[in-house]
């Protein structure tokens, strides 16, 4: 179990009535009563009987008790219970399995496009927000950088990596350049600076643009000067893909005001979104992490499910992020499906 508070051994009743209350608030949103359990389960036990196991194991902290209700609902050590101990592997549809890859393998195989075409799926297949972080790029390999004049002292430089973002940054020049003084360092670039790391660059930049006398030097000296601004790819803001926001408000618990305002005022924040998928905790290839598990406050109402996928040089995650009553079966086999597809186009 992933919560801290101690949870007692069930009986088969108290697991088979604890998984009929979970799978109902999934499907309908609204608490459970007894009688609906034994009429709606099958379960040869009377309402009585359902109804005593249910406070059992409202006592244990499994269920909760709305004040309104006569029924009962799972609480965050309720679902993760039922996650870790009761939940079966739902199945994708083929209908599901070939609109995902459809719409993956349909877009360029540039980390941009598939993680683009990776959010509208998740957000569509699920109905909540479908999340992709791109990976840490220190590792990733510059493919080209190409130079641009676009005035006489502006100068256009686009960075494109392997299996990564395209950058596109300003320069202003000390003095005027030539178009063929311009060519001259694209050149010289490319030829010492193509196929190292990121992180190479950063830290072997001065010493591999050094003895290149034939070209021009201004130039040279204001890249390597510049190197700071153009090979950081960490600012998390730009590194987050969010899709998503129109489905998720129509969820039930985000029918109030305030509860609307709360979610789109987290998605807002893309650094909490990434700090949620990277504290999502997991044995297997796919991370739960439910309600107050969560490692920010704001996100106490709210789970996210989420799974590694791979490039050629680096890992990323992808997610989706809803409120707690959600399909956690089918989601995590979504995730699953939907990463192994992504990390194949990708490699």
């Amino acid at each position: 179990m992933s919560l801290k508070q101690p949870i007692p051994k069930l009986t088969e009743r108290e697991r088979l009535i604890l998984r009929a209350v979970v799978q109902h608030f999934i499907l309908t949103a609204n608490p459970v009563g007894s009688r609906h359990v034994a009429k709606r389960f099958g379960m040869n036990l009377s309402p009585a009987t359902i109804r005593n196991v249910m406070a059992d194991l409202e006592e244990m902290g499994l269920l909760s008790h709305p004040h309104t209700s006569a029924g009962r609902m799972p609480s965050d050590m309720g679902y993760r219970f039922y996650v870790d101990d009761l939940m079966d592997l739902g199945e994708l549809s083929s209908e599901d399995q070939e609109n995902i890859e459809r719409e993956i393998e349909s877009v360029p195989a540039e980390l941009e496009s598939v993680l683009d075409a990776t959010t509208r799926v998740l957000a569509s297949a699920s109905q909540l927000l479908g999340i992709v972080v791109i990976p840490e790029l220190q590792k990733a390999v510059l493919n080209r950088i190409e130079l641009a004049k676009l005035a006489e002292r502006r100068l256009l430089v686009v960075i494109s990596l392997e299996a990564g973002p395209m950058k596109s940054i300003m320069l202003e020049l000390e003095q005027e350049m030539t178009e063929s003084s311009v060519r001259e360092v694209t050149i010289a670039l490319n030829q010492r600076l193509a196929g190292l790391t990121v992180g190479q660059i950063r830290e072997q930049i001065a010493a591999r643009m050094q003895n290149l006398s034939e070209t021009p030097q201004s130039l040279i000296r204001l890249f390597v000067e510049s190197t700071d601004e153009l090979f950081n790819f960490s600012s998390k803001s730009e590194n987050v893909r969010i899709g998503g926001r129109a489905q998720v408000i129509h969820q039930p618990e985000f029918s109030t005001p305030g509860s609307m305002r709360g979610i789109i005022e987290l998605v807002e924040d893309k650094d909490i979104i990434i700090h949620l998928l990277q504290g999502s905790e997991g044995k297997g290839p796919v991370a739960i992490t439910i309600g107050s598990e969560n490692p920010d406050n704001r996100a106490k109402d709210l789970s996210v499910i989420s799974a590694d996928y791979k490039t050629t040089s680096s890992s990323g995650k992808l997610g989706v992020i809803g409120p707690t009553r959600m399909d956690y079966s089918r989601l995590t086999t979504l995730l699953e499906y939907t990463a192994r597809v992504v990390s194949k186009r990708l490699s």
